[in-house]
C-alpha cells in the first residue's frame, strides 16, 4: 500500500466524506424529481416550510431553511409567479409581509411529500428496519445536540 493509497483509505472511511457524498445523491435525486414539477431545492424548502407554518415573514422562512436573505427574495418571487405562495400585510406592520400557500400551493404539499418518501426509501432500501430507525435516532441526536 502506498502512501496515496492510505490517504485514499483515511478519506473514504471518514463519517463526513461518507455524509457528504449521500448529501450530494440526495441532491441529485431530488432534484431530478422536483424537475418534474417545476420546482427546484430551493423552491422545495420554502414550500416545505410553509407546509410545516404559514403565515412567516420572508426572513423567518430565511432562517429556518438558512437560505441567504436575497436568495429567498427571489424564491418567494418565483414562487409567487408559479401561484403556488401569496404575500399578504402583517396586520401589525404594514411594511411586512407574510406568506401563505396558495390553494396550488396546498395541493402541491403531498406530491412533495411522496418525492420526500421516495427519496427516503431508496436511500434506506439497503436497510433493516431496525438499522433505519437507529440511523435516525444517531442523526437527530447528531442534528440536535452533537454538532455545532
Amino acid at each position: 500500500m502506498n502512501k496515496y493509497t492510505k490517504v485514499e483509505k483515511i478519506r473514504t472511511n471518514s463519517v463526513a466524506w461518507m455524509m457528504k457524498m449521500i448529501s450530494s445523491r440526495l441532491d441529485s435525486n431530488i432534484k431530478e424529481e422536483l424537475k418534474r414539477l417545476g420546482l427546484d431545492l430551493k423552491q422545495f424548502g420554502v414550500l416545505m416550510a410553509l407546509l410545516e407554518e404559514e403565515g412567516l415573514k420572508q426572513a423567518e422562512i430565511g432562517k429556518k431553511i438558512t437560505m441567504p436573505g436575497y436568495a429567498t427574495t427571489r424564491t418567494i418571487d418565483a414562487l409567487e409567479k408559479k401561484q403556488l405562495i401569496e404575500r399578504r400585510t402583517d396586520e401589525r406592520s404594514r411594511r411586512s409581509y407574510r406568506i401563505f400557500l396558495t390553494d396550488k400551493g396546498h395541493a402541491t404539499g403531498p406530491k412533495l411529500f411522496i418525492i420526500i418518501n421516495k427519496i427516503n426509501e431508496d436511500l434506506l432500501s439497503v436497510l433493516p428496519a431496525t438499522e433505519r430507525k437507529q440511523l435516525a435516532t444517531i442523526l437527530q441526536k447528531i442534528l440536535l445536540v452533537g454538532f455545532v
